[in-house]
C-alpha cells in the first residue's frame, strides 16, 4: 500500500529587506562645495555693495576726518600757545618785582602793559596809578584800566570808580560825572559791587553842597539796590539809614 504524499505547507516569500540610501563621500563634498560657492558669491555682493557705498562716501568721510585732526590741532596749539604766553607775562611780571626805585618802574611799566594781557595787564595799569603823584595822571592811569575793552566790566568799573575818586579834589565836577555814570543801572541786570559805591559818594558830594534832597534820592536808590538784586555791606545800610534820618528821609 503506498503511503499518500504529504504537502509542505507554503512559506511566504522572503521579500529583500528595505535600506535606507546613506549619501556617499562624494556627495558630501559637492554639498559643501555648493554652500561654500554660495557664501563666496554673497560675500562677494556684499564686498561689492559696500564697495560702491566707499566710492561714494569716502571724500565726505576724509574731509569730516582732515577737519577733526586739523580742529584738534588747532586747539591744542591754541592752548599751547596761551600757556606759553602767560608764562611770558608772569615772568617778565616778576622781573618788574626786581626793579629797582618806583621812577624806573613807572618808565618800564607802560611797555608791559602793552605786551601783556588779562589780569597782569590791570595790575601794571593799577600800579602804573599808584605810581602817578598828578591827580591828573592818577586819574588818566585809572581811566586807561576803565576803557580797556578786554577786561571784565566790574574791573572797568572799578578803574573808572577809583579815577573819579582821585578827581574829588581837584576836578568835583568831572568826578561827580564819572559817579553819575558809574550809578545808573539797568531794570533786570544785577548792579556791579561799584553802584553802592558810587551812590555812597554821590549822596555825601551832595550834603557838601548842602542839596538835602538830592542827597536823600541817592540814599533812598542805595537801599533799593537789594530789590534789583544789588548787595549792600552792614556798614553800607547802617551808614545809608544813619544818613536818611539825618536828612529828614523816609526808607521805603
Amino acid at each position: 500500500m503506498n503511503k499518500p504524499h504529504k504537502t509542505l505547507p507554503k512559506t511566504a516569500a522572503v521579500q529583500p529587506a528595505k535600506t535606507t540610501s546613506i549619501p556617499t563621500a562624494t556627495e558630501a563634498m559637492r554639498a559643501d562645495q555648493t554652500a561654500a560657492f554660495l557664501r563666496e558669491v554673497d560675500d562677494a555682493m556684499r564686498a561689492e555693495k559696500w564697495q560702491k557705498r566707499w566710492q561714494q562716501g569716502k571724500w565726505p568721510l576724509f574731509g569730516a576726518v582732515v577737519l577733526a585732526v586739523t580742529g584738534t590741532a588747532a586747539w591744542q596749539g591754541w592752548q599751547n600757545w596761551q600757556a606759553h604766553g602767560y608764562r611770558s607775562v608772569a615772568a617778565a611780571w616778576d622781573d618788574l618785582g626786581r626793579v629797582a626805585g618806583d621812577a624806573e618802574l613807572a618808565k618800564q611799566l607802560p611797555t608791559f602793559i602793552n605786551n601783556s594781557q588779562g589780569g597782569y595787564q590791570a595790575l601794571a595799569q593799577m600800579a602804573l596809578a599808584a605810581l602817578a603823584t598828578d591827580p591828573m595822571m592818577k586819574a588818566a592811569a585809572f581811566n586807561q584800566l576803565a576803557g580797556n575793552s578786554k577786561q571784565p566790566a566790574w574791573l572797568r568799573a572799578m578803574g573808572q570808580l577809583n579815577a573819579a575818586i582821585t578827581l574829588l579834589a581837584t576836578n568835583p565836577a568831572e568826578a561827580q560825572t564819572q559817579l553819575e555814570l558809574l550809578a545808573q543801572t539797568t531794570i533786570g541786570t544785577t548792579p556791579l559791587p561799584t553802584v553802592p559805591v558810587a551812590l555812597e559818594l554821590l549822596a555825601l558830594h551832595a550834603m557838601q553842597k548842602n542839596d538835602a534832597a538830592t542827597a536823600r534820592a541817592y540814599t533812598q536808590k542805595l537801599l533799593n539796590l537789594t530789590e534789583q538784586g544789588g548787595i549792600l555791606t552792614p556798614a553800607q545800610r547802617q551808614r545809608a539809614l544813619q544818613r536818611l534820618g539825618a536828612l529828614g528821609g523816609v526808607s521805603v
